[in-house]
This record gives C-alpha cells, structure tokens and sequence, in this order.
C-alpha cells in the first residue's frame, strides 16, 4: 500500500470511530435540542469523510489486479453509495423542510438514480458471480432509491413528511454504521468479511426497529393532525 492510501486509510479509520463513538446520542435525545443538532452533524461530517475515503479505498481495490478484491471493490462501493445517499437525503430532508412541491434539482434525484441503476447493474453482476449478498444488496439499494425519488417527486403529503425523511435517511446511515463495525470485527466473531449472516443480520433487524420508530411518529403526527394540533417530534 503506498503512503496516500495508507493515509487514506488512517482517516476513514478516524472517521469511522468518531460515527461509532457519535451515532446514537442523536437517537436518545430531544429531536431538534443543540445537542441533537450539534453531535447530529459531527456525524454527517464523520459519514461523508468515510464515504470519500472508503470510495478511495474502492478504486484502490479494483484497480489491484486480483479478481477476488476487485469484486470486494465493487460490492463495498455500491455498499459506501447506499450510506451516503441515505445520510443525504436525512439532511437535504431537513434542509428542504419548508417544500410544497416536487423537486427537480440534481443534488436530490442523482443520488437515488445512481442507486436504483447502480443496484440493477450489481445484481446483474450478482447473479453471473453466483453472489446471492451482492443481489440482497442490490435490491436494497435500488428500493431505498426508489423510495428516495417517490419523496422528491411528489409534493409533501402533510407537514412533518420531511421529518420522517430525515428519520429514515439518517437511521439508514446509523445502521451502516453499525452494520460496518461487526464487519470490521469479523474474525472477533469467527465469520468471514462477507459472510451473508454478517451483514444481513445486523441489517435485518434494526431495518425492523427503524420501521416501527417511524412507524411510532407517523401515528403520532396523524393523531396531532386529527386534533388540529401542531405535530410534535420530540
């Protein structure tokens, strides 16, 4: 490894501890408090250093000559565009809250239109490398990128749509996270990199635990809207 990418690899290792060490305090506190808002975007840096560094790593991987870590180096690729296109759109869903109407603009539709071709070219690819993890993920991706289009798309059913947004974009993002620190720790475990289970549990299970947290707000916002009251997020 020559010393850029050695040094590459320090940083994304940085910033990978910071997103660990972060992730979670804006989860358990007030939604919208300074603390939320201020660790909340240590984390967004910490997350788009790791995706600039990790798509340096990428190249690196497939640029190596050996097929196997040419594949590593596709797969994690479209893995690093799948976190950052979520904590994309959980802070372009905040910083858009105000929209009435669809959106037209690049920096919203690119990043979801590169993961749903982007997700159909890897399973592809998946499918001629008998790789049934590259098509999970595949899939995955290209139905988080649909769902990123449907919200920008459209005009905003109700007022705290952009909230929910922000929740699944960044809760996508913490669960990459996470989801790269039992993969890092793969051999602590006694699994492989890419073993299927390694990556598909971790993934499997707090995709549910997202789903219900959203799920816990969207009822609460309709009973607020039912009221006549403003909705509250906290």
């Amino acid at each position: 490894m020559t010393p850029l990418f050695q040094s590459v690899l320090a940083v994304h290792i940085a910033a990978g501890a910071v997103a660990v060490s972060v992730f979670w305090v804006p989860l358990v506190v007030k939604k919208g408090g300074r603390t939320h808002r201020g660790v909340g975007w240590v984390y967004v840096a910490a997350a788009a250093t790791l995706a600039v560094t990790g798509a340096l790593e990428c190249i690196r991987l497939m640029s190596d000559g050996n097929p196997r870590r040419w594949r590593a180096g596709i797969f994690l690729a479209y893995v690093g565009l799948l976190a950052a296109a979520s904590t994309q759109l959980g802070v372009r869903a905040l910083l858009t809250k105000r929209r009435v109407g669809p959106s037209r603009s690049p920096i919203d539709l690119v990043p979801p239109l590169l993961l749903v071709t982007g997700g159909i070219a890897l399973a592809a690819f998946g499918v001629g490398q008998s790789a049934i993890l590259y098509v999970l993920f595949a899939a995955l991706g290209a139905s988080l990128g649909a769902a990123h289009l449907r919200f920008w798309l459209t005009p905003p059913v109700h007022g705290r749509e952009w909230f929910l947004a922000h929740m699944s974009g960044m809760g996508t993002s913490c669960i990459t996270t996470i989801t790269a620190l039992f993969v890092v720790n793969a051999r602590h475990l006694g699994m492989r990199t890419f073993d299927l289970g390694l990556w598909a549990g971790p993934i499997s299970v707090l995709a549910v635990g997202l789903t219900i947290w959203r799920r816990h707000y969207a009822k609460r916002f309709a009973a607020d809207g039912a009221r006549g009251g403003a909705p509250r997020a906290e």
